[in-house]
């Protein structure tokens, strides 16, 4: 692995280290990074500063520090491996934040000498080198593990798009209250127009706003947001969250699921709670009716009916270590169909149980004197 290597090598002298790398990180944008390959940082007392998460101890303040940012795309089961080692005799004491496609930042490591990150949700994300206690220094990072990228289709120059299509004038990206557009992998940023986040979209040439509200919900609550509220009379739920920057609120819909009924609610994204507005509705709910037993449905609905009912972003196939994961169980005829997921807010990591009668996922038991079970049955005793 490209990153062991690297290791070994800067053991032996930095000078030969410098040789091997690619260029010296901006201290403005993001840097791409791509499978295989490593690159020289410096953070610097002009870097840029960013906002993250100790997830390490839950419940503490967002942070900031010092840093360089990098992108690079990865796909669902990629085995990502970082390495961010500070040269010799630089003073910095490295940290890394990793954001997901989503902007949402899914973990956080004081020591990435040897970081490692199963993918689950594809696409574009971010990697942050942060200075612990305003520590300053060069340093080399590496990474590994991806999957080759999908052939992409060429996107213009972001400048030139902002300059010639958009009629644009960028401003930096530093500054509040701008307009953020995505253009490819890039982001350029400008107060000509309402601020807010965009995407450029090359078949159109134009630019479409992105509702980081609506997707906070549906990622954050597992559920599916309609495009817009029905009519009066259909059941929804109905969600308002107050916008932090405005401090407006907006309201959408989603369908009901087993753990969000119908009814009205309050999301507060800085807390992560979901309240009733009345006492009729309650964000975890049990079953009102009896779902029919999985016999009844084609092998492919057990999947559906997962990610319907209970919000499970099912994957492709169960890996061999399962002990992060939602293990889902469905026996039928003396055969066990197995399905896995990464836990959720309502499901927490572990094996379960469908019950055909009850519509339930059940904790499955080991009993005492069983030493292997699958879906609760005994195995081996």
């Amino acid at each position: 692995m490209i990153i062991r290597q690297m290791l070994s090598k800067l053991a032996v002298t930095s000078a030969v280290a410098v040789i091997m790398v690619g260029t010296i990180a901006s201290l403005a944008e993001s840097v791409p990074i791509t499978d295989g390959q490593t690159v020289n940082g410096f953070i610097r007392a002009a870097s840029r500063v960013y906002q993250f998460k100790n997830l390490t101890r839950p419940g503490t303040a967002i942070q900031t520090a010092r840093g360089d940012e990098y992108t690079f795309t990865a796909q669902r089961g990629d085995s990502l491996e970082v390495a961010v080692t500070a040269e010799d005799g630089s003073a910095l004491r490295p940290a890394i934040a990793l954001i997901d496609p989503t902007g949402r930042q899914v973990s956080y490591s004081e020591n990435p000498s040897f970081f490692k990150y199963q993918i689950v949700r594809p696409g574009t994300y971010k990697l942050l080198v942060l200075s612990r206690n305003r520590s300053l220094g060069r340093y080399t990072v590496a990474i590994d593990g991806l999957s080759a990228p999908a052939v992409a289709v060429a996107v213009p120059s972001a400048d030139r798009v902002m300059r010639n299509t958009l009629r644009l004038r960028p401003i930096g990206c530093g500054i509040p209250n701008v307009a953020k557009i995505r253009i490819g992998t890039e982001e350029r940023c400008t107060r000509d127009i309402e601020a807010g986040v965009y995407t450029y979209e090359e078949a159109s040439q134009s630019i479409k706003i992105v509702d980081a509200r609506r997707d906070l919900i549906a990622k954050q609550l597992q559920v599916t947001v309609l495009e817009r509220c029905p009519a009066t009379g259909t059941p929804v739920a109905q969600i308002t969250m107050t916008e932090p920057q405005d401090g407006r609120d907006y309201t959408y819909c989603a369908t009901p699921n087993r753990y969000v009924q119908a009814g009205g609610y309050r999301y507060n994204s800085i807390a992560d709670t979901l309240t009733p507005l009345s006492t009729t509705s309650t964000g975890t709910i049990p079953p009102t009716t009896t779902l029919p037993p999985t016999t009844q449905l084609p092998t492919d609905s057990r999947r559906q009916q997962l990610q319907r009912d209970y919000g499970l972003a099912v994957l492709d196939s169960c890996p061999a270590a399962r002990d992060s994961y939602v293990v889902v169980n469905f026996p039928e005829s003396n055969q066990i169909y197995q399905y896995c997921a990464p836990p959720t807010r309502f499901l927490t990591a572990g094996e379960y149980t469908y019950n055909p009668t009850t519509g339930n996922l059940d904790a499955a038991a080991k009993p005492a004197n069983c030493t292997v079970t699958i879906g609760g049955i005994c195995i081996v005793k």
